[in-house]
């Protein structure tokens, strides 16, 4: 049995103030594998399969009911670092709650 995990504990809250100190905005980011491997741990082939993996990270988290998937920015980049502070510059601006950043592994052929 795998622990359920409210997916708003994720990740880490980034509060953005103006200039005098006035809070504009506070803005969750989460790491995509985060997300997964926060109720299953990493992914080992004693799991079947990836399709397997992905669809029991996401029975165990709660908490999608409060989230709406119109003001959630998914990020994904194949860019070792990010420059977070425009990231989070460009959500606030575009009415973003939430930013899920997914690091792509680039495949060669």
């Amino acid at each position: 049995m795998y622990k359920i995990t409210n997916i708003e504990t994720l990740g880490s809250d980034y509060t953005v103030a103006d200039q005098n100190g006035k809070l504009i905005k506070t803005i969750q980011v989460i790491p995509y594998l985060e997300i997964l491997e926060a109720a299953l741990g990493k992914y080992t082939e004693d799991f079947g399969s990836m399709s397997e993996y992905l669809e029991k990270s996401i029975a165990v988290l709660s908490g999608f009911e409060r989230i709406d998937p119109n003001r959630v920015l998914w990020y994904a980049t194949l860019d070792d670092e990010v420059i977070l502070s425009e990231l989070i510059e460009f959500a606030i601006k575009n009415g973003y709650d939430t930013i899920i950043m997914e690091h792509l592994d680039f495949l060669e052929e």
